[in-house]
């Protein structure tokens, strides 16, 4: 027997889906939302829904001697685009040192601590590592940071990479170990090269492993080789009556030039980059520095500097540059054509005669600057004065670099006191007795040459 109202209740549903007819046609034409699979992953040629939690796989290899695990990772490459890699991991052998048979629920427990590194980053898939050789990534580093050094720097730094391209060019950079530039130290010792020359590529190579780090081409810096000791040099510096013969022997702009960087100490790139606007009746301004010919800044941001310079040197500086104004120059030294003087030239055809004449030890431009800290520090001008003039970087000590000061005042002293020794060593020096060793005429016609 029929419940009662069973039949009012199957006419109300006759009803609902009549009613309804339109309605379920119109859903059953809408195709079911979809996820599309990642790239690379086992679907093929078909939308399926991509599995977001691992619980990966273990079976033994084709020898049956060992545990594999298997599972998968999303990652994101260079472009931003997911990808699924599948991932292989040994997990152990079959048979234990002690002969018990490891088991297959054993081997899924060892493949977990995988598992869960992959789960627990379900909503941010983890960035691709990037993948670079050396030779490929060199030329980035040179093109995005070693651009951005001094001339000087960049063609010393150009050939560190050179030689390691050379060595682990085509190496990609997360294989390359403390191993590889250990060797490379130990070959380049062997080959006889400097230590310093050898301290500084490890240098650029630290250099380079920084920037990859932070671009992502590796996980970590190379740890420090064991490099040879650098053997401490004694630097060769003129004495007073060294600088006095040199000044008392030439003549014209060489005797202006050699009495300039006595007293100021300046390098010998600042001498060279000095225009006639730097040259006041009482200072001199470094505002930029000559390298292979190409002007630039100077060496630090000390090195902008105003040096006051001496009465005696004054007056020479005042006869330099009418000489130059009447020769239409804007440099304080220049060539024939007007170009700044080329110091490795001016050293070779000119410092290197005279220091021999003089039967002076040979000594480079930096002597100069030797001799200027040397001279002020004997006439007992402060430190900080000798830093600033001599345009040095920070020392690190705290009292100096920032509760320390000088004052123009003891700058302009320290001009004076090095002026008037230098003048009176020079006068002191017997031009007669040059002469009569033939010297004097001998350097004249080596700085003529």
């Amino acid at each position: 027997m029929r419940p009662k109202g069973h039949c009012v209740s199957m006419r109300s549903n006759e009803g609902l889906e009549a009613s309804g007819e339109v309605a379920v046609s119109a859903l059953s034409k809408k195709k079911p939302a979809r996820i599309q699979p990642a790239i690379d992953s086992t679907a093929k040629g078909e939308l399926v829904a991509r599995r977001r939690f691992q619980k990966g796989s273990v079976y033994k290899n084709k020898a049956g001697t060992a545990w594999l695990g298997m599972y998968s990772e999303y990652v994101l490459d260079a472009s931003g685009i997911e990808k699924r890699r599948r991932r292989f991991v040994v997990l152990g052998p079959v048979r234990k040192p002690g002969g018990e048979e490891m088991r297959k629920r054993e081997a899924q427990r060892l493949l977990q601590p995988y598992l869960d590194r992959v789960n627990s980053s379900i909503s941010a898939p983890a960035r691709e590592h990037k993948s670079a050789t050396f030779e490929a990534f060199s030329v980035i580093w040179e093109r995005d940071y070693m651009s951005l050094s001094k001339p000087s720097t960049q063609a010393t730094m150009r050939g560190h990479v050179k030689r390691l391209k050379s060595f682990i060019g085509s190496k990609e950079l997360r294989q390359i170990g403390v191993a590889d530039i250990q060797r490379l130290v130990a070959k380049m010792e062997a080959e006889g090269y400097h230590p310093k020359t050898i301290r500084n590529l490890w240098v650029t190579t630290h250099l380079i492993w920084d920037a990859a780090l932070a671009q992502g081409y590796v996980d970590r810096m190379i740890p420090r080789p064991k490099l040879p000791r650098a053997p401490k040099k004694r630097p060769r510096y003129f004495r007073l009556n060294d600088v006095a013969q040199i000044i008392a022997a030439s003549k014209d702009e060489q005797r202006v030039f050699y009495w300039l960087a006595a007293e100021t100490g300046l390098r010998a790139g600042e001498l060279a980059a000095l225009m006639l606007a730097d040259v006041k009746p009482d200072s001199v301004t470094v505002n930029h520095a000559v390298w292979n010919g190409k002007i630039d800044t100077p060496k630090t941001q000390n090195a902008l500097r105003t040096i006051a310079v001496s009465p005696q040197l004054a007056k020479l500086l005042a006869e330099q540059i009418e000489h130059q104004k009447y020769k239409r120059h804007q440099f304080l030294f220049s060539s024939s054509t007007g170009t700044p003087w080329d110091m490795n030239l001016f050293r070779k055809r000119k410092v290197v005669p005279l220091l021999s004449l003089l039967e002076i030890e040979q000594a480079g431009f930096h002597a100069f600057r030797h001799f200027n800290a040397s001279l002020l520090d004997s006439l007992r001008v402060p430190l900080k004065t000798i830093q600033e003039r001599l345009g040095h970087a920070l020392s690190g000590s705290l009292t100096l670099d920032v509760y320390t000061h000088a004052e123009w005042p003891e700058n302009v002293e320290a001009a004076r006191l090095a002026g008037d020794k230098i003048e009176k060593a020079a006068n002191s020096v017997s031009l007669t007795a040059i002469q009569q060793k033939g010297l004097l005429t001998g350097a004249s016609e080596a700085l003529a040459a």
